[in-house]
């Protein structure tokens, strides 16, 4: 079998068993009185009264029997189980596991049965049997006519004969149940609606919310635009607020330079990048220079990038010092 064969096959198995769930279900809503169905009187063979609802059993002292009931002790019971068919075969397959079981030709009995969806998979079916000629004595003791239906009794409950649980509905009865149910549809939608009624609210606010958004956005175009450049000036004043936090305090570096330096000492050339300063110029000893930056607060890592020269002409040495600017202990200008 292919896949869409199988695919089909499970979905008829489940639709199948759903059905017999929903009339099973019916059933024993009905047996409770909590479903609409008739009641039908029924006399058996002992001459007692009884009246069955769906397939339930009550004794009864009066009313007119328009049935005749077999005691479970005057029929033949057994079970079967067959395998996964659809509903609509399951009378035949049943018809044709009674041939092989009943101990009398099948056209000399009368058979009730039920079925139910067994959890390994299949049907699993109770059939009775009883002589139909014994039916025919019994139906003409009470005063039954030819056609009265007969039932055959199971613990406390009740079968008709060749009927099943599939039994066709008649028209009355087919109205009846559409008219329950659609009355039951209403009244939970009417139970329903006070739940359902702030959902409801809750969605037109939300459709009027969007409306009036789709409605104002047109002219929130502008003013989204003037904000995007607000946000943008924001970012760049941001940055430069971040950039002069960072960036040397250059009145305070000439400050504390011109206060390190000693008087025989002078600059050439003064390079600032960031919080490195890099100068170069004239002294008597640059090594005593070196010593004394080295040794101020605002300033740190000093070192001489190139070799001291000493120029003779002058009697001072050419020097070119780096040192990195301390920003916590510089003074801000």
């Amino acid at each position: 079998m292919t896949a869409k064969g199988q695919l089909y096959r499970r979905v008829q198995i489940a639709q199948d068993r759903l059905a017999w769930g929903c009339a099973d279900l019916r059933r024993l809503l009905s047996e409770r009185g909590w479903w609409p169905s008739r009641s039908r009187g029924l006399v058996s063979v002992d001459g007692k009264q009884w009246f069955v609802t769906g397939t339930r059993l009550q004794a009864s002292k009066h009313g007119k029997a328009e049935g005749l009931l077999v005691p479970e002790s005057e029929s033949l019971w057994g079970s079967a189980l067959l395998p996964d068919m659809p509903r609509q075969a399951l009378g035949q397959a049943v018809e044709e596991a009674l041939w092989r079981a009943s101990p009398l030709p099948r056209q000399h009995t009368v058979a009730a049965w039920h079925a139910q969806p067994h959890p390994q998979g299949g049907w699993a079916v109770e059939w009775g049997l009883c002589r139909s000629s014994h039916c025919d004595t019994w139906r003409a003791e009470k005063g039954l006519g030819p056609q009265a239906p007969v039932y055959l009794a199971r613990q406390g409950r009740a079968f008709a004969v060749d009927a099943g649980p599939m039994q066709t509905l008649s028209r009355r009865q087919f109205w009846m149940h559409v008219l329950v149910l659609v009355c039951a549809l209403l009244l939970w939608a009417v139970l329903a609606l006070p739940a359902l009624m702030p959902l409801v609210l809750k969605r037109e606010d939300v459709l009027r919310a969007v409306q009036h958004i789709v409605a104002v956005e047109p002219r929130s175009l502008p003013l989204r635009q003037q904000l995007d450049e607000l946000r943008q000036q924001a970012a760049l004043g941001e940055e430069l607020r971040q950039g002069l936090q960072q960036n040397l305090p250059l009145a305070s570096a000439m400050d504390a330079l011109s206060q390190a330096l000693p008087d025989d000492t002078w600059l050439d050339r003064i390079d600032i990048n960031g919080n490195e300063i890099r100068i170069s110029g004239l002294t008597g000893n640059a090594a005593e220079l070196a010593a004394q930056l080295g040794r101020q607060p605002q300033f740190a890592d000093t070192k001489a990038t190139v070799a001291s020269v000493r120029d003779n002409s002058l009697n001072k040495e050419r020097f070119t010092f780096e040192m990195r600017w301390r920003a916590d202990q510089g003074a801000k200008p």
